[in-house]
């Protein structure tokens, strides 16, 4: 159910961008939309039937073909939204200095336990892995942390290598046993 018809609308007079964008949309612009419903920055978009369920806010979820009501059962739909909440959410200037602080450090190498080894431009699973790692060592806070993270991996790192050479091997046998 629409109550505003976007294909009565005209464009602003200000600007060339429409003053509405109508559903289907892409799978980036819901996932911008969805962003835009959680950040606080505007109201959301709720269902225009929350007094039938009084117990779910109907806060509005996107999806490609339209907003959908999340209540059990209620059905309400919007076919449009605002064409800037279709754009990724503009940063912060804290969010910003930390983003570039990241990518600033993101070619200095660093350990990683996922891969064994030291590089730059770590990815999820490079992330995951010293977080898990964090997690398994709360007894372990700021430099002491990295340190020992460190260590842990130069040591992966010279097991991998004494695994690798065959003289290692006919000495002690244990070294060649893989993980």
């Amino acid at each position: 159910m629409t109550f505003l018809d976007p294909g009565l609308l005209t464009a602003s007079t200000q600007t060339s961008e429409p003053t509405f964008i109508a559903a289907p949309w892409t799978d980036e612009q819901v996932a911008n939309l969805n962003r835009h419903q959680s950040a606080g920055i505007l109201h959301p978009f709720t269902c225009g039937r929350r007094e039938h369920h009084p117990d779910n806010p109907g806060v509005m979820v996107a999806a490609t073909d339209g907003w959908h009501c999340p209540a059990d059962g209620c059905g309400y739909r919007q076919s449009w939204a605002f064409p800037a909440m279709t754009k990724p959410l503009p940063l912060t200037p804290p969010q910003q200095r930390i983003k570039d602080m990241l990518s600033a450090a993101a070619d200095i190498p660093r350990p990683c336990l996922f891969h064994e080894d030291i590089h730059t431009q770590h990815g999820i699973d490079c992330i995951r892995s010293r977080t898990e790692w964090l997690a398994a060592h709360p007894h372990l806070r700021g430099q002491a942390a990295r340190d020992a993270y460190a260590i842990e991996v130069e040591q992966r790192i010279l097991d991998q290598l004494v695994r690798q050479h065959s003289p290692a091997r006919r000495i002690n046998p244990a070294l060649s046993k893989t993980k």
